[in-house]
């Protein structure tokens, strides 16, 4: 595949290729012009099943918090108190880990899901080729992301760790700040590796985007840096089924992303075809 300046194109504000990929193969082969591209190997990945789907966390796409001040506070509440008798250890548990629990079952939250493996958020865009339109792929380079925000040196950019015991002073001040009122939480996202609370979070190779104020944040910083090392990767509908056949006989499947019997038995139906 020949990739030259007319292979991209920018749309709002983030770079896409013009012709809609087909095959594993050529994804790869675009990876790779990106991670020279992007001066990094270390990237983070997002998969989508419909290309519309911007990088917004759910609880920007739910219009109740346009309504009502402190939605995310009180869901983050409730759902705190009420989860602890589910949780043998919640009295060790901190602010983070309440929120990433959330997260992981299905409230809504800042927190915007990344994985650190190419392939898996490939399979997450195709994992249902029959409800997918042009499945997407976006990509990013989150150390060059926090040297942009936090005007570091390049190759200073850091990825946050939730951990307070091996946090510096500086980093705790600023993870701090995204639980501060809307006068103090910082406007932009931060990029953070979550603890393992769950093995899914470690079989999916979990990464996370904490959100700001910003509802579309890279669309702006997109729009305000002409480098911007954010990409997206876009493929023919068409090709879905095929691409989710080639991603099954690399061992990408439902029950390597989600270990135990539910994954177990989504990989049985898809291998025999049982709907």
């Amino acid at each position: 595949m020949k990739i030259n300046s007319r292979f991209f194109k920018t749309r709002n504000g983030i770079k896409t290729n013009v012709k809609l990929l087909e095959s594993v193969t050529d994804y790869l082969h675009v990876i790779d012009h990106l991670s020279d591209s992007f001066a990094s190997s270390d990237l983070w990945y997002r998969g989508v099943s419909h290309t519309k789907y911007e990088l917004i966390p759910n609880v920007y796409r739910d219009r109740f918090c346009e309504h009502h001040e402190d939605y995310e506070w009180w869901l983050f509440t409730e759902f705190s108190n009420k989860a602890r008798q589910f949780i043998p250890n919640h009295n060790s548990y901190t602010d983070w880990q309440w929120y990433f629990t959330m997260q992981h079952y299905g409230l809504p939250t800042r927190l915007l899901d990344w994985t650190e493996a190419s392939l898996i958020a490939l399979y997450f865009a195709v994992r249902d080729p029959n409800n997918t339109y042009i499945p997407s792929v976006y990509i990013l380079n989150p150390y060059w992301f926090d040297e942009l925000q936090n005007n570091r040196k390049s190759g200073d950019g850091v990825v946050y760790g939730t951990n307070e015991a091996a946090n510096s002073e500086e980093h705790q001040k600023l993870l701090s700040s995204y639980f501060e009122s809307d006068e103090k939480c910082p406007c932009f996202p931060i990029c953070l590796q979550p603890p393992a609370i769950d093995n899914r979070i470690y079989a999916q190779k979990s990464a996370f985007t904490m959100h700001g104020k910003y509802i579309n944040p890279f669309k702006i910083i997109g729009r305000e840096n002409k480098k911007a090392r954010i990409a997206k990767l876009r493929f023919s509908t068409t090709s879905s089924g095929c691409i989710k056949e080639q991603l099954y006989n690399m061992g990408i499947t439902e029950g390597m992303l989600f270990p135990g019997l539910e994954g177990l038995s989504k990989d049985m139906k898809w291998c025999y075809g049982i709907k």
